[in-house]
């Protein structure tokens, strides 16, 4: 065994350095990119968690291709200003543009708050036509 140096002197000092500031320098490497994605905000990291529809839907509201192409009856003569979305003035016309409006329920001019009130379900005081086709669909089932 006398081979073996038995004063671990300045050289196995630097060693023991040299090791220490390279595993502390591959801790910090390895954690910077966990905290730099944890921090930014930015619209493509929200983008990743969104629902986006495969095929060409342009938008989610109004876009809409129905299981039973009766669901949307009515929607367009409502939808007086285009914009794909029935307001409260809008929801009163259904009289006039839904054929079954006494069998769904339509009718009355005085069920319009109540018709908001089911049918918006993001309490934006309109109807989408994906919120008109989704009751509508409802309502056949």
């Amino acid at each position: 065994m006398d081979y073996l140096p038995t004063n671990k002197g300045p050289m196995m000092i630097k060693l023991n350095a040299t090791l220490a500031v390279f595993f502390l320098g591959v801790a910090v490497v390895s954690q910077t990119p966990a905290f730099a994605s944890e921090g930014s905000s930015t619209k493509d990291a929200e983008e990743q968690y969104l629902y986006h529809p495969k095929h060409q839907q342009t938008n989610f509201d109004t876009d809409v291709t129905p299981l039973h192409p009766g669901s949307l009856q009515g929607f367009d003569c409502m939808d007086q200003n285009g914009d794909g979305y029935l307001t409260i003035k809008e929801l009163s016309r259904r009289n006039d543009c839904v054929e079954d409006a006494s069998d769904r329920g339509l009718e009355s001019s005085t069920r319009t708050t109540l018709i908001l009130d089911h049918l918006d379900a993001d309490r934006d005081l309109k109807v989408s036509k994906r919120e008109f086709s989704i009751w509508n669909e409802m309502q056949k089932q």
